[in-house]
């Protein structure tokens, strides 16, 4: 069992999910393993929330457990190579760039670099790294932090999303796969719709394990690679939504800008006559009203999805104690077909 990074920030439970993690490393060392990802990084800790769900829950001793973490997390593997019997694949949390050596990989001194956003010491004992220290640093920002060309572009360019690693094209995973004999990279770090997605003719494979992420609609999605086997098992599944409460603005930001939600909102304005007459339909006095139960069966059968739309309706259209104001359903964001948003 391969865990691909970015244990922590990822919900209100992110010291239990890592001390369960580690209770499976230590109890099975042989079959359990835990790849870093960028969010095992104390600096970005001290930005995503785990920082203070640690100061929370341990008042007492929250600095050396953090310190601990810190430690654990500089010490986590960068990647993973795994031999399927037909296959060579390595796993690796970001991406990669046309600079990775893997050979340097493998024998540099990963606690040293705590985080990637303020670069440790030189051992010379100057502030300045010397230059293979700078080189070393940077091929671990760009394992960590890289993604695949949105566009499919040859070559590297600097992730100007994230404004650290890079976006590195398919002839650089070419290039990669041929000069270490792989056959894929299996790589994580970005939310997608059905959990999962090749790019890069095949070669590339995001998995993303987190369904319904920041409140959106995504599926989360696990693989399982038979030995002999050519090719994975995909696995995707959606945990069951909880109600959902009021979001904060940035949230809501991250919510709109989600694929799975822009489909969403794209299907709905798509729709947008059949459902208007459905509800007119519903709507006997005209009061723009119709209850909640009949407005949930319109949705579900004029969209021919079916969604948990009494949890998702707080984000879609107003509602009062007459029921479903439907038709703010439309007015509620300045919508056009294919962009998206919020007045």
């Amino acid at each position: 069992y391969i865990f691909n990074g970015d244990f922590v920030d990822r919900g209100r439970n992110s010291v239990e999910v890592i001390l369960l993690l580690m209770i499976a490393l230590i109890l099975y060392p042989s079959s359990v393993f835990l790849n870093r990802g960028n969010h095992e990084d104390i600096m970005v800790a001290a930005q995503y929330g785990f920082q203070d769900e640690v100061n929370r829950k341990y008042r007492t001793c929250k600095t050396p457990l953090l310190d601990l973490f810190k430690d654990i997390f500089s010490w986590l593997p960068l990647y993973s190579s795994v031999h399927t019997g037909k296959s060579k694949l390595i796993i690796i949390h970001g991406g990669i760039s046309d600079c990775i050596n893997l050979e340097k990989i493998n024998s540099l001194q990963r606690n040293r670099y705590v985080s990637m956003e303020v670069p440790p010491e030189s051992k010379s004992g100057g502030k300045r790294l010397t230059a293979d220290e700078d080189d070393e640093y940077c091929q671990i920002q760009d394992l960590l932090w890289s993604d695949p060309d949105p566009h499919s572009r040859k070559g590297c360019r600097h992730n100007n999303e994230r404004n650290i690693g890079c976006f590195f094209g398919p002839n650089i995973t070419e290039q990669f796969l041929n000069k270490y004999n792989y056959s894929m990279i299996i790589r994580s770090h970005q939310v997608k719709q059905k959990g999962y997605e090749y790019t890069h003719n095949e070669k590339v494979l995001t998995v993303f394990s987190a369904s319904n992420y920041c409140g959106g609609l995504n599926w989360g999605a696990i693989i399982r690679w038979d030995y002999n086997e050519q090719e994975p098992w995909l696995i995707s599944y959606k945990t069951e939504l909880v109600e959902m409460k009021t979001l904060s603005f940035n949230k809501q930001i991250t919510l709109f800008e989600d694929p799975a939600y822009q489909s969403l909102l794209e299907r709905i304005m798509t729709n947008k006559s059949s459902l208007q007459k459905e509800f007119e339909k519903r709507d006997r006095y005209q009061t723009n009203h119709i209850p909640l139960k009949v407005w949930s069966e319109i949705m579900t059968n004029v969209l021919r999805i079916d969604l948990p739309w009494l949890t998702l309706r707080s984000k879609l259209v107003h509602e009062d104690k007459q029921g479903i104001l439907y038709n703010t359903m439309f007015d509620e964001y300045a919508l056009d077909n294919t962009k998206f948003h919020v007045v």
